[in-house]
């Protein structure tokens, strides 16, 4: 897939409250982002961390508020919380530079064989190289790939999830 598509991959799982990068495929653009397989990072501000959360949004805003502090403005708060409605309707996610200047990502989760979220994979670039029209041509491609790794793992594609 990066090959394909000339830029970053990652695949993480939630560990203690947090995104871990359990793998990282560099793309070929010459770009080169913080993460690193085995480094840690806020679930509410990444693609990757939303795409973690997609199927529970009774923690969305516990989440937020943690990451983010009781100090911000609710707008942003009510935001995070609409934008991820939206991201749970459609099956993946965005990060639109919430993690690292000048990055845009899109992911999707990965899912075991009773359905639940167990990882997310997303696809990351700098800006000029993910305008949103991509992005919004990307998510699809992000959750057949999601649902590829989730086949794998035993999930049976059933109603109410996205391909």
């Amino acid at each position: 897939m990066s090959k394909k598509y000339l830029d970053t991959i990652h695949l993480a799982v939630e560990e203690g409250g947090q995104v871990l990068y359990v793998d990282k495929i560099s793309g070929s653009r010459g770009a080169e982002m913080r993460s690193r397989i085995g480094y840690r990072m806020p679930l509410s501000k990444t693609g990757i961390g939303k795409a973690l959360l997609l199927d529970e949004p009774h923690r969305w805003q516990a989440v937020f508020d943690r990451e983010h502090g009781q100090e911000t403005p609710p707008e942003r708060r009510k935001l995070f919380l609409e934008r991820m409605t939206s991201y749970a309707a459609e099956g993946s996610t965005l990060d639109l530079e919430e993690n690292e200047p000048g990055i845009w990502c899109v992911a999707a989760p990965v899912r075991n064989g009773s359905g639940e979220v167990v990882a997310a994979i997303s696809i990351s670039a700098i800006t000029p190289y993910m305008p949103m029209e991509r992005m919004k041509a990307l998510q699809p491609v992000m959750r057949q790939a999601a649902l590829a790794i989730s086949k794998k793992l035993g999930f049976a594609e059933a109603a109410g999830f996205l391909a």
